[in-house]
């Protein structure tokens, strides 16, 4: 129990703010108004004594107190950033020409505005610096601090001139950091097909080339290779029941955009979940994208899971039975946004999503699962 105290505390506030009030209101409205003439009667609202209607209205209440103390976070975690680390800031926007940077926008309250910078004019040095790319002001600028006196030489009408700029800190700014600063982004390589047959991995040892994660809780993974009918293949062994645990196999070193990748898999055992999924664009335990067929509910799905919150994406489940004892076959795609998940090769759920952009790949089981999985096989476009 002490565990969850944390937890229950919050539960218990948040469960104060609820008040059953607002629920008889909202039932006394609707009564009166079904007893107007000419008025059909509505049916009142779930009995606030409906526990899956009070953990509904406690997770919402919950959920969005999280994301207002979240946001408020990240606004005052700038702000610091802005204080204690400063960016120098020039004010300019530009295009690359043949002898410079041509000035497309000059940003007021700035030091580009207060030195007289113009639309127009060609940046062509800074600090010394030739200026050939956007990239190469963005760089020379962050390479001086903020309050630095700089000499810019630039041409206006034909005429180079001269001038002393002194740099002021960058304003206050939404956008992601990355997007501010684009020069810092290196281009992605893209990694080299993976294939695993398990058959180079000692048994009864965790596998060569992947490594293990679990999202939620309950005992760590269990991932060991074993000896099959036909080879070596890869189980996670642990029959721990508890419901919201997820045991990861992760490929090292492998991240990638756009991926195909398929498995071969067969359920060995479990009493709550029999289940395997291929994880694709794995950020953490708690954020990823995964493709899961699962014996018990007999269908395929593919989830969204962010911070540790899994949901199924629109559309993205289709029918499918594969609790037989067999092998089958799950393949798990990604191109931009398009997602694919495709059983055995016939039955196929599709769904679009732009949450993650990229990540790394692997295997997935649920709870309890005892599952055997072989031939996994990767390969990326992006």
């Amino acid at each position: 129990m002490a565990k969850h105290s944390v937890f229950v505390s919050s539960f218990l506030f948040v469960a104060a703010c609820a008040s059953p009030r607002d629920a008889d209101v909202r039932s006394e409205r609707a009564v009166t108004r079904a007893a107007e003439p000419g008025v059909l009667a509505t049916p009142a609202p779930p009995s606030r004594e409906d526990p899956a209607v009070l953990r509904r209205e406690i997770t919402q209440r919950y959920h969005a107190r999280l994301d207002e103390l979240m946001a408020r976070a990240r606004l005052d975690l700038r702000l610091t950033l802005d204080e204690v680390v400063p960016v120098p800031y020039l004010g300019v926007d530009s295009d690359p020409i043949d002898g410079g940077l041509r000035l497309n926008a000059v940003y007021p309250d700035t030091a580009a505005e207060r030195a007289g910078l113009a639309i127009g004019d060609v940046l062509e040095r800074f600090d010394g610096r030739v200026l050939d790319a956007k990239a190469s002001l963005a760089r020379a600028v962050r390479a001086r601090s903020v309050g630095d006196a700089v000499e810019l030489v630039f041409t206006r009408g034909g005429e180079r001139r001269t001038l002393t700029v002194e740099l002021g800190p960058r304003p206050e700014e939404d956008e992601d950091e990355l997007e501010q600063f684009p020069d810092l982004v290196a281009t992605p390589s893209v990694p080299a097909p993976v294939r695993f047959d398990f058959e180079d991995s000692e048994a009864e040892r965790p596998p060569k080339g992947l490594f293990a994660k679990r999202g939620g809780h309950g005992e760590a993974p269990a991932w060991r290779v074993i000896r099959g009918d036909s080879g070596q293949v890869l189980r996670q062994a642990s029959a721990d029941a508890t419901g919201i645990r997820f045991p990861q196999a992760l490929v090292s070193d492998w991240r990638a955009a756009d991926v195909v990748a398929r498995v071969r898999f067969r359920y060995h055992a479990g009493r709550v979940d029999r289940a395997a999924g291929i994880i694709l664009r794995w950020q953490s335990p708690h954020d990823y994208l995964v493709a899961r067929v699962n014996a018990a509910e007999h269908d395929v799905r593919i989830f969204r899971v962010v911070h540790g919150d899994r949901r199924t994406l629109p559309g993205a489940v289709a029918q499918v039975a594969t609790d037989d004892g067999e092998w089958h076959t799950l393949e798990f795609r990604a191109e931009g946004a398009r997602l694919t998940a495709i059983v055995d090769g016939r039955v196929e759920t599709s769904a679009f999503d732009t949450f993650f952009d990229r990540g790394a790949i692997g295997l997935w089981t649920k709870s309890d699962a005892v599952t055997d999985f072989d031939d996994f096989v990767a390969e990326a476009n992006r």
